[in-house]
Protein backbone atom coordinates (compact mmCIF):
# COMPACT_ATOMS: atom_id res chain seq x y z
CA UNK A 1 0.00 0.00 0.00
CA UNK A 2 1.39 3.40 -0.98
CA UNK A 3 0.85 6.48 0.75
CA UNK A 4 2.73 8.70 -1.76
CA UNK A 5 1.10 11.91 -0.92
CA UNK A 6 1.15 13.93 -4.43
CA UNK A 7 0.14 17.14 -3.14
CA UNK A 8 2.29 20.30 -2.32
CA UNK A 9 5.96 21.53 -3.40
CA UNK A 10 8.07 19.06 -5.71
CA UNK A 11 11.39 18.09 -5.07
CA UNK A 12 12.99 20.43 -7.37
CA UNK A 13 12.33 23.33 -5.44
CA UNK A 14 14.67 22.13 -2.68
CA UNK A 15 17.12 19.31 -4.22
CA UNK A 16 21.33 20.56 -4.95
CA UNK A 17 21.74 21.10 -8.70
CA UNK A 18 25.26 20.64 -8.52
CA UNK A 19 25.91 17.35 -7.22
CA UNK A 20 28.92 15.20 -6.57
CA UNK A 21 29.63 12.74 -8.75
CA UNK A 22 32.65 9.89 -8.96
CA UNK A 23 32.67 7.55 -12.05
CA UNK A 24 32.71 4.05 -10.59
CA UNK A 25 36.61 3.06 -10.97
CA UNK A 26 37.64 6.28 -9.26
CA UNK A 27 39.29 5.23 -5.64
CA UNK A 28 37.89 5.60 -2.14
CA UNK A 29 39.96 7.74 -0.99
CA UNK A 30 40.09 10.27 -3.93
CA UNK A 31 35.98 10.41 -3.64
CA UNK A 32 36.41 10.61 -0.02
CA UNK A 33 38.95 13.59 -0.56
CA UNK A 34 36.37 15.23 -2.73
CA UNK A 35 33.74 14.58 -0.32
CA UNK A 36 35.32 16.30 2.75
CA UNK A 37 36.46 19.26 0.56
CA UNK A 38 32.83 19.99 -0.45
CA UNK A 39 31.35 18.70 2.93
CA UNK A 40 29.12 16.26 0.85
CA UNK A 41 27.88 13.27 3.08
CA UNK A 42 27.02 11.61 -0.76
CA UNK A 43 28.73 11.13 -3.76
CA UNK A 44 26.45 10.19 -6.78
CA UNK A 45 28.29 6.97 -9.21
CA UNK A 46 27.87 7.99 -12.83
CA UNK A 47 28.32 6.09 -16.00
CA UNK A 48 29.38 7.99 -19.04
CA UNK A 49 25.39 9.21 -20.13
CA UNK A 50 25.10 10.48 -16.44
CA UNK A 51 23.17 8.29 -15.29
CA UNK A 52 22.86 7.65 -11.58
CA UNK A 53 24.45 3.95 -11.50
CA UNK A 54 25.51 4.14 -7.63
CA UNK A 55 25.50 6.21 -4.68
CA UNK A 56 28.58 6.08 -1.99
CA UNK A 57 27.71 7.77 1.57
CA UNK A 58 29.37 8.20 4.55
CA UNK A 59 27.73 5.56 5.62
CA UNK A 60 29.39 3.05 3.02
CA UNK A 61 33.05 4.55 3.95
CA UNK A 62 32.16 3.32 7.79
CA UNK A 63 30.61 -0.12 7.08
CA UNK A 64 32.01 -1.21 3.96
CA UNK A 65 35.55 0.00 4.30
CA UNK A 66 36.66 0.92 7.45
CA UNK A 67 34.57 -1.68 9.04
CA UNK A 68 35.54 -4.58 6.39
CA UNK A 69 39.42 -3.37 6.61
CA UNK A 70 39.70 -2.05 3.10
CA UNK A 71 42.33 -0.03 1.53
CA UNK A 72 41.29 3.50 0.55
CA UNK A 73 42.68 2.41 -2.87
CA UNK A 74 39.93 0.23 -3.03
CA UNK A 75 37.52 1.07 -6.79
CA UNK A 76 34.17 2.78 -5.94
CA UNK A 77 32.62 0.20 -7.67
CA UNK A 78 32.98 -2.36 -4.84
CA UNK A 79 32.12 -0.32 -1.84
CA UNK A 80 29.20 1.60 -3.34
CA UNK A 81 25.32 1.09 -3.24
CA UNK A 82 24.32 0.19 -6.87
CA UNK A 83 21.15 0.77 -8.60
CA UNK A 84 20.07 3.35 -6.20
CA UNK A 85 16.77 4.90 -5.81
CA UNK A 86 16.03 7.65 -8.16
CA UNK A 87 13.42 10.58 -7.78
CA UNK A 88 11.97 12.98 -10.32
CA UNK A 89 11.66 16.54 -9.61
CA UNK A 90 8.11 16.51 -9.94
CA UNK A 91 7.57 14.97 -7.00
CA UNK A 92 6.35 16.21 -3.76
CA UNK A 93 8.53 16.68 -0.67
CA UNK A 94 5.76 14.27 1.06
CA UNK A 95 6.95 11.57 -1.22
CA UNK A 96 10.44 12.31 -1.15
CA UNK A 97 10.48 12.24 2.62
CA UNK A 98 8.11 8.96 2.75
CA UNK A 99 10.72 6.95 0.65
CA UNK A 100 13.58 8.33 2.41
CA UNK A 101 12.16 7.23 6.01
CA UNK A 102 10.94 3.61 5.05
CA UNK A 103 14.58 2.86 3.20
CA UNK A 104 16.43 4.67 5.53
CA UNK A 105 18.10 6.83 3.18
CA UNK A 106 19.29 10.21 3.54
CA UNK A 107 20.33 10.91 0.10
CA UNK A 108 18.16 10.42 -2.81
CA UNK A 109 19.40 11.11 -6.23
CA UNK A 110 16.91 13.47 -8.18
CA UNK A 111 16.54 11.81 -12.70
CA UNK A 112 15.44 13.75 -15.44
CA UNK A 113 12.89 12.17 -17.90
CA UNK A 114 16.34 10.85 -19.88
CA UNK A 115 17.38 9.09 -16.60
CA UNK A 116 19.92 11.90 -16.33
CA UNK A 117 21.54 12.49 -12.91
CA UNK A 118 19.99 16.57 -12.68
CA UNK A 119 20.24 16.88 -8.85
CA UNK A 120 20.04 15.23 -5.01
CA UNK A 121 17.61 15.80 -2.36
CA UNK A 122 18.68 15.33 1.38
CA UNK A 123 17.08 14.69 4.54
CA UNK A 124 18.17 17.73 5.92
CA UNK A 125 16.99 19.31 2.84
CA UNK A 126 13.66 17.86 3.14
CA UNK A 127 13.43 18.61 7.41
CA UNK A 128 14.25 22.36 6.96
CA UNK A 129 11.17 22.50 3.90
CA UNK A 130 9.01 20.62 5.54
CA UNK A 131 9.85 22.77 8.93
CA UNK A 132 9.24 25.85 7.73
CA UNK A 133 12.79 27.09 8.06
CA UNK A 134 12.59 27.44 3.71
CA UNK A 135 9.64 29.18 2.19
CA UNK A 136 9.35 26.19 -0.26
CA UNK A 137 5.80 27.55 -1.36
CA UNK A 138 7.76 31.06 -2.50
CA UNK A 139 10.60 28.76 -4.06
CA UNK A 140 7.85 26.84 -5.97
CA UNK A 141 6.28 30.31 -7.05
CA UNK A 142 9.43 31.86 -8.20
CA UNK A 143 9.74 28.93 -10.54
Amino acid sequence: MSLFCEEGPPILTVMTREVLTAKPDETVGSVVKRMAEKGAGSVVVVNDEGKPIGIFTERDLLVKVVGEGRSLDAKLSEVMTPDPIVAKPDWSLARALEIMVHYGFRHLPVVGDDGRLVGIVSIKDLAKALSGEIDVDELHAAG
